[in-house]
């Protein structure tokens, strides 16, 4: 059994973390994460755009979101905290609307920033819950240390996130409220719909309303997110499974391989076997 699978939370460092971010090729991760950067750059490419994070900064991966790496700096230095989201639910936690306003945030702007200060503190409760891991003496509340010492970790990050967005959670701008809930649906949705009309009706609203809000606010129309990010459910599919590519179409939504490749090779430049082939 994982580590992640006997106590609900796992931890990664800078020399373990391509057991978490897949290194060649897109990929989606299991569980959500906080991602920190002590020192160097990664630049990740998400859903919307690229991301580059610098020392000092922090994000939030999320399994909805498929990511790619593009480069890491030789200087790295990072922690990954992977946790299970029923762990986290059972802790009764109370700033998931502060992670939730922060993860819209980011993916629109760059990662979130530390202090130095800041990172210091939660560099140290880091490794110390790393510590408390990957130790071999007997414990018998380890469980039970674990849950405490997360929970610790998680009210050190909502205050920096609180913090740091001041009184921005609930200044939203009605635009930026109208994306938030486009992108919330997309994740929920975007295997069954692929129209603009079916997010616009979801918030009443007309078809040009919200593609003009969503390129506004995100410098992308609301058809090529929607593209984006089936291509990308794709890609995780055609280089990570062996399933065969009319199965693809199936669990993509897509009527029939044709219409599946038609779509792939339209946004992408080849087909579905193409892409595949560059992986075998």
């Amino acid at each position: 059994m994982s580590v992640l699978e006997k106590f609900g939370v796992e931890i990664f460092t800078q020399e373990t973390i391509h057991h978490r971010i897949s290194a060649d090729k897109p990929f989606r991760p299991d569980n959500p994460a906080f991602l920190f950067i002590k020192s160097g750059t990664i630049k990740l490419r998400q859903h919307l755009s690229d991301l580059e994070l610098t020392a000092n900064t922090f994000i939030v991966t999320d399994p909805q979101t498929v990511y790619e790496l593009i480069s890491i700096s030789d200087d790295f230095q990072s922690r990954m905290v992977s946790y299970k989201r029923e762990f986290i639910s059972a802790l009764s936690l109370k700033f998931n609307r502060l992670i939730t306003y922060r993860y819209f945030r980011q993916q629109m702007n760059v990662g979130v920033p530390f202090s130095q200060d800041d990172l210091d503190v939660v560099w140290k409760s880091v490794n110390f819950l790393k510590y408390i891991l990957d130790s071999e003496t007997e414990m018998t509340y380890k469980k039970e240390i674990v849950e405490h010492l997360f929970s610790v970790f998680c009210y050190q990050m909502a205050g920096i996130i609180s913090k740091e967005d001041t009184s921005a959670m609930n200044q939203m701008s009605r635009q930026e409220e109208i994306v938030f809930l486009f992108l919330s649906d997309l994740s929920n949705h975007h295997l069954n719909n692929r129209n603009v009309e079916f997010y616009a009706e979801r918030q009443s609203m007309t078809t040009r309303h919200l593609s003009s809000v969503v390129k506004a606010v995100t410098g992308k129309t609301a058809s090529e997110i929607i593209a984006s990010i089936v291509v990308n459910e794709a890609k995780v599919y055609l280089n990570s499974s062996k399933m065969p590519v009319s199965e693809i179409s199936v669990v993509l939504g897509f009527s029939d391989q044709y219409s599946f490749s038609h779509f792939f090779k339209k946004h992408l430049g080849i087909s579905p076997s193409q892409y595949r082939q560059q992986y075998q």
